[in-house]
């Protein structure tokens, strides 16, 4: 059984990177604009620090991520499916919340996706502003250019909404690319159990 490590604040997990917060900010100071909120989302991804990341989504969202695991791990009889992105058998994963899914999930797939993990990670981005839609809705377009000689740079649209924490990821290009990732999970060959070797094919 993974043992979920206690997460420090999200400004400790970051601290390493280049633009760290100061760590006398808290997250609702720094997502108290749609801008901080999405420079801290791209930071979280970038670093692949799905558990900074899981502060970041929007709880809606995070739930839409908890269902596509769940119908996915339900249609697998053999409960492997489960067992490799949560690492728990049905009645433990009961008890996990929808940020822990996330987590796991994205985790498990991303550490056996090096081409999707350096996609996501080798990248620089710049938050350019956002376009507010109401009180409670807000478009965060950002700059995105990945680390290679000639990329040409590409113009993104990330969806937040507000929460009483601040602005939260509603949707964006990575969670999308996510999503897609998540999805074709069952359409590939499952990586062995963890602690385990050997072949093993995808549930029907």
């Amino acid at each position: 059984m993974l043992v979920r490590p206690v997460v420090p604040s999200i400004c400790a997990l970051l601290a390493a990177s280049a633009a760290a917060l100061p760590a006398q900010e808290s997250l609702s100071d720094v997502t108290s604009t749609p801008e901080g909120a999405a420079a801290l989302f791209l930071r979280s991804v970038r670093a692949i620090r799905w558990s900074a990341t899981a502060q970041l989504v929007h709880p809606e969202t995070l739930e839409r991520f908890r269902t596509t695991v769940t119908l996915m791990s339900d249609a697998d009889a053999s409960g492997q499916l489960r067992a490799y992105l949560t690492d728990t058998d049905s009645t433990a994963y009961l008890a996990l919340d929808a940020p822990e899914v996330f987590e796991r999930a994205v985790g498990a797939m991303v550490d056996d996706m090096p081409g999707l993990m350096h996609a996501l990670y080798d990248r620089e981005d710049e938050v350019l502003g956002h376009v507010p839609e109401g009180d409670t809705l807000a478009h965060a377009v950002y700059r995105t250019t990945a680390r290679i000689s000639g990329a040409v740079s590409q113009v993104e649209v990330m969806q937040e909404a507000r929460t009483n924490e601040g602005w939260r990821v509603l949707w964006s290009t990575e969670l999308e690319v996510l999503d897609a990732a998540l999805r074709g999970v069952p359409r590939g060959r499952l990586p062995p159990p963890r602690g385990q070797s050997g072949p093993q094919q995808p549930p029907p």
